[in-house]
């Protein structure tokens, strides 16, 4: 029995030495994935993190842009900041056209950099053009142009373009879904007949609307009759405003108003924007403005008969018609008639944030 206690151990002590080495065997390999694992996914974590860093720098840039555009054209934006322990460096540079190419480069982490790079559109739908026009656009002795950079006052119908007189000039392309005619006019840029429709922007009406109230309502027609200076806005008006002649207006704040909008030789003054929900017609005076406002009629026309407005003019579903003018900004409308008018078109208008419609238009996006 001894000699069998004995066999029994020795087997025992074999099949332990056994499992011993093969353990060995095995948890060798093992501990080596799982060391190989860990690196792996801390470098996955490590790249991850450096390109969020880097998509960071994208929204920044992006951002900063969208909220004022025009201190960007001439003057790159180029900043740097440190997001989840790297070094982000950005800068933008302005193509034209309402093109800026936005790059990114994250560094640091010990796993390298990731650049990335961006071309964003910042235009706002129809007032990426200087004019635009759902049914039709007809210019009279007409010259439009860009600033700072010249060619960029584009022109955009849903349906026709008619451009006649012999001083009459586009300094930009041409862009219609039918034809344009254009006699001895000067188109500078290329035109583009049976073009894609464009979509023209809603007007947020109930949001200006909200902000006129903010300042009070007016009941019933106000009418400033007597020559002198006047303070207003922000201001809801139920009935209509007028201005008489040699009157100013200095707006201190947004307008709304339910019925129509009449100025005769009179002028408003400022940067904020002026909404009618019936017709606006501004002769013999004008809208002074360092800021380019809205003047939108929402559900009916505008009529403009000189010197001088400055503002985006708009009206989705009627008419705008403009004689004996200087316009400093863009117009949109169902239809557009122009005749002898000088329209400067301010590409710091693309991008705005305030317009009808606004919103970014992120066209490529590279991973370097």
């Amino acid at each position: 029995m001894k000699w069998l206690k004995k066999r029994e151990s020795g087997q025992a002590l074999i099949m332990s030495l056994i499992v011993l080495a093969l353990g060995t065997l095995l948890v060798i390999p093992l501990l080596e994935h799982t060391i190989s694992n860990l690196k792996y996914n801390q470098s996955i974590e490590c790249e991850t993190l450096t390109a969020y860093s880097a998509d960071a720098g994208i929204e920044y840039a992006t951002c900063k842009i969208y909220q004022n555009p025009g201190d960007y054209i001439t003057t790159p934006l180029q900043e740097s900041f440190t997001v989840n322990g790297r070094t982000v460096n950005v800068n933008s540079t302005y193509e034209g056209g309402g093109m800026y190419v936005v790059t990114s480069t994250a560094s640091g982490g010990g796993c390298g950099k990731t650049t990335i790079r961006s071309m964003v559109n910042l235009s706002v739908g129809s007032f990426a053009y200087s004019i635009a026009s759902k049914t039709g656009i007809t210019l009279s002795n007409t010259i439009s142009d860009s600033t700072p950079e010249h060619g960029n006052a584009h022109i955009y119908s849903n349906a026709n373009i008619s451009i006649s007189g012999t001083s009459s000039r586009i300094n930009g392309d041409a862009y219609c879904v039918g034809t344009i005619t254009k006699g001895s006019a000067q188109i500078a840029g290329e035109k583009h007949e049976h073009a894609d429709p464009l979509t023209f922007p809603s007007v947020n009406a109930a949001l200006y609307m909200q902000i006129a109230k903010e300042g009070g309502t007016y009941p019933g027609n106000l009418v400033y009759s007597t020559a002198g200076t006047y303070y207003l806005g922000p201001k809801y008006i139920t009935g209509n405003l007028e201005l008489k002649p040699n009157v100013k207006v200095i707006l201190t704040g947004p307008v709304y108003v339910k019925g129509t909008i009449t100025v005769g030789n009179g002028r408003f003054v400022g940067q904020e924007h002026i909404l009618s929900e019936s017709y606006i017609k501004i002769t013999g005076g004008g809208y002074e403005s360092e800021g380019i406002p809205v003047v939108c009629s929402i559900n009916s026309y505008i009529t403009l008969v000189g010197p001088v407005v400055a503002a985006v003019i708009y009206a989705p579903v009627g008419t705008v018609s403009i004689t004996n003018c200087q316009v400093y900004g863009a117009v949109g409308g169902n239809s557009v008639n122009f005749s002898n008018v000088i329209l400067n078109y301010n590409e710091q208008l693309q991008g705005r944030q305030d317009l009808p419609g606004s919103e970014l238009f992120p066209l490529t996006y590279s991973y370097e």
